[in-house]
């Protein structure tokens, strides 16, 4: 212990006044800088999660619209529009794969218009690139887990649960 600080103060004793004035101003800077940036990160997530939530508003409101409201005749080709539209071509596959009771986007056989005046979207803080969409009223909430992942400068929805 003895040698750590003889070490300690033959710096103070080399380094003159004006250099230790200058490092700290030095080290003080790239804190500063490094905090900058970590602010700047922030607000470029912010508005990923932004465009992301916009996203997941649209479809979800195109989406429960034509379930909802649907014409029988053209039902199948919209919604596979819209799916195509906001939707991974990977996810979709895996949608198909599987043979569901339920629509895995709604957690339900059917839709009702008035769920929009519920719907929630909002980003999961745990998990990267998460939202969570829920509808319905407290006794009869559903809730519905989307990763969103921008592909070409679009964000799509790439996997739900």
């Amino acid at each position: 212990m003895a040698a750590s600080h003889s070490k300690k103060n033959l710096f103070i004793k080399l380094v003159p006044p004006i250099m230790r004035t200058r490092l700290s101003t030095f080290f003080l800077t790239l804190i500063a800088i490094a905090f900058n940036f970590n602010n700047y990160a922030q607000a470029q997530n912010s508005s990923s999660d932004r465009k992301a939530i916009s996203m997941l508003n649209f479809f979800y409101t195109s989406y429960i619209t034509e379930v909802s409201n649907g014409n029988p005749r053209t039902f199948k080709r919209n919604i596979d529009s819209i799916q195509k539209k906001y939707c991974t071509t990977t996810l979709l596959a895996k949608i198909k794969k599987k043979e569901l009771d339920t629509d895995p986007f709604l957690k339900a056989q059917d839709s009702n218009i008035e769920f929009l005046k519920t719907l929630v979207i909002k980003k999961d803080f745990k998990k990267p690139n998460t939202y969570i969409v829920s509808y319905g009223d407290n006794n009869d909430k559903t809730t519905i887990h989307l990763v969103v992942k921008e592909q070409k400068e679009v964000f799509k929805i790439f996997d739900l649960w």
